[in-house]
């Protein structure tokens, strides 16, 4: 590397936000290659990619090849005690392990010494990186902000994220302007549309066939895929969610003979509870129910193109299911504010107050039709066009940041 290199640390924390940044990464690695490259790359894998328990995707991090500048373990195995040497909350653990992220990510950094940190989203692993850069006064570019979700703690930590960073890469113009809203400035705010076209334009799909060998699965006539993760704020406990859920996934499943497809859930506070759950119900149906911890974004995604119907609360299903034209039952307010396509069936007790496992087995047998299948194939995707990496690294590499990243509130008119 050169003394004029960037260097650009770019962080990955879980499977999901690493199969969004795996082009942007892709860009600024062949631009850190030659001789006088104009990028120095510095990943920083964290995480879950380090958890044996959620798969250990560092592995796949590497087979992609690229090599991490650094490993940073930041989610501790057992509970944190109080004060009166008991055992905590899930909410305490979260909190103490997340402050103790934050200075392991500002030992890594003051090691690195970036000129820019890169972060995604709005996972405590984001905040406590975004937390660090800013106080040793390194600049820190921020993906999907100003987007909403209400029923997660998420929301509050991505508009912290926003107002922690110097440049902001968001999805959709609504997005951006609410960014502007926050106080950024117009010119370090872009609107790039969302990473995850880039993630399927590159890929080529495993066929159905491939990802019966590959992963153990079976695929039938029918093909319902879920992944479900806690959220704080949700319509209700965690635990009485997956369960109404995977209720009501068993009868459509027994009306339809559809096949059910289940992945890990992420290590948010209630995860504990939403995995035994889960781990219990494929146990119970090992006819007709597989369970993956962790497809990749590869196997995720092809997965998702052969199946009828997503479900759970993830943003894949207002996201990639979109992208798709496949039908998506979203449970539950975990990706409230997000913008929904017209093959989003929302199942959250807003109309009534109720949410159960009838009315969730009656969104599944609706979007099992073939006309509302047909509504979702054609319904147009919120989410812009594909071409976010070539642009986000561009200006990650040429626009001019500012030693320390000072910046104004920029009020509105």
């Amino acid at each position: 590397m050169t003394d004029l290199s960037r260097k650009i640390a770019v962080m990955t924390g879980t499977r999901a936000d690493y199969g969004l940044l795996r082009p942007l990464i892709a860009e600024l690695d062949a631009a850190s290659q030659g001789d006088n490259p104009a990028v120095e790359l510095q990943l920083i894998v964290t995480g879950t990619h380090l958890s044996k328990e959620h798969g250990r995707t560092i592995e796949e991090i590497v087979r992609d090849g690229f090599h991490p500048a650094a490993e940073v373990d930041i989610w501790g195995a057992e509970p944190t005690k109080d004060l009166l040497g008991e055992e905590g909350s899930a909410s305490l653990t979260a909190a103490v392990e997340t402050g103790e992220a934050v200075a392991k990510f500002a030992l890594i950094l003051e090691h690195l010494k970036p000129d820019v940190v890169v972060v995604l989203g709005d996972r405590l692993e984001a905040f406590a990186m975004a937390t660090a850069a800013t106080i040793l006064l390194i600049p820190v570019a921020h993906i999907h902000g100003g987007e909403l979700t209400l029923g997660a703690m998420d929301d509050s930590l991505r508009h912290s994220i926003t107002k922690l960073s110097y440049l902001h890469f968001t999805t959709t113009d609504e997005h951006r302007a609410r960014v502007l809203q926050l106080g950024e400035e117009e010119s370090r705010v872009f609107n790039f549309g969302a990473p995850v076209l880039d993630a399927i334009a590159g890929l080529k799909l495993l066929s159905r066939e491939e990802l019966e060998e590959k992963f153990g699965i079976r695929l039938g006539m029918k093909n319902i895929l879920m992944t479900f993760h806690p959220a704080a704020f949700d319509v209700a406990p965690a635990k009485f969610m997956i369960d109404e859920l995977l209720a009501a996934m068993e009868a459509v499943a027994g009306g339809s003979r559809a096949q059910l497809i289940i992945t890990g859930t992420n290590n948010d506070i209630g995860s504990d509870d939403v995995r035994a759950s889960i781990a219990a119900f494929a146990e119970a149906h090992p006819d007709h129910v597989s369970y993956v911890e962790s497809f990749g974004q590869l196997g995720y995604l092809s997965v998702m193109r052969e199946v009828d119907v997503v479900t759970g609360n993830s943003s894949s299903t207002v996201l990639e299911a979109p992208i798709f034209g496949k039908p998506s039952v979203l449970i539950g307010n975990r990706q409230e504010g997000r913008p929904m396509g017209a093959g989003v069936i929302k199942v959250d007790g807003s109309d009534d107050g109720i949410f159960n496992r009838v009315k969730i087995l009656a969104a599944l047998q609706q979007a099992l039709t073939t006309e509302f299948a047909a509504l979702a194939a054609t319904a147009p995707s919120p989410f812009g066009t594909a071409g976010f990496a070539k642009k986000a690294a561009e200006v990650l590499t040429k626009f001019e940041l500012p030693s320390p990243p000072k910046k104004i509130f920029k009020d509105l008119p």
